[in-house]
């Protein structure tokens, strides 16, 4: 479990009950529901229903009751960081830019363009997710992507396998 109390799953989060931030839980999921079970007892912690990639999944009685209203509000869902550097200050645009510049140094300009493009589409619009997506999601260098003429592709040794075992089968049949 994560440290802000949320189980990641196929890259979305899913809140766990106070108490067990830090702690290990089991996780069951399928395509509609995650749920989080105590590992000890088999007591099934949290339900939640599947959340697309990004996104999270709090329940309310989970949420902390003191939370301060400037941190509600940057919880909440915001506009495409695009938009709202375009509108902000030049402090932040400023720390945009240098984020951007970092990872693109850090991973190519293509995959994090790729990943922020990723981002507004799904609406994660927040840098957690590009990072996230980019560490999860690594690019082969150019170098290493081209094919050299000499080695063939794998699926023509899969199938060469699968002839010769199947040959031999029959060959020897037991």
């Amino acid at each position: 479990m994560h440290l802000d109390g949320c189980v990641e799953v196929e890259a979305a989060y899913y809140g766990a009950p106070p108490g067990w931030i830090g702690r290990r839980v089991h996780v069951q999921w399928n395509d509609a529901h995650v749920r989080l079970i105590d590992p000890l007892s088999g007591q099934l912690l949290r339900e939640h229903l599947r959340q697309q990639r990004g996104h999270h999944r709090i329940q309310e009685q989970d949420r902390p009751t003191r939370t301060p209203l400037s941190t509600q509000q940057l919880a909440a869902p915001k506009p495409p960081d695009r938009i709202l550097v375009l509108c902000a200050g030049p402090c932040i645009k400023t720390w945009a830019k240098k984020r951007c510049a970092a990872s693109s140094k850090k991973y190519g300009v293509a995959s994090t363009d790729e990943a922020c493009a990723l981002g507004l589409e799904t609406r994660a619009s927040h840098y957690h997710f590009v990072r996230r997506y980019l560490e999860h999601n690594p690019q082969l260098p150019l170098s290493l992507r081209q094919v050299d003429p000499l080695i063939r592709q794998l699926t023509l040794y899969r199938d060469l396998i699968e002839s010769r075992t199947q040959s031999s089968k029959q060959e020897n049949p037991s």
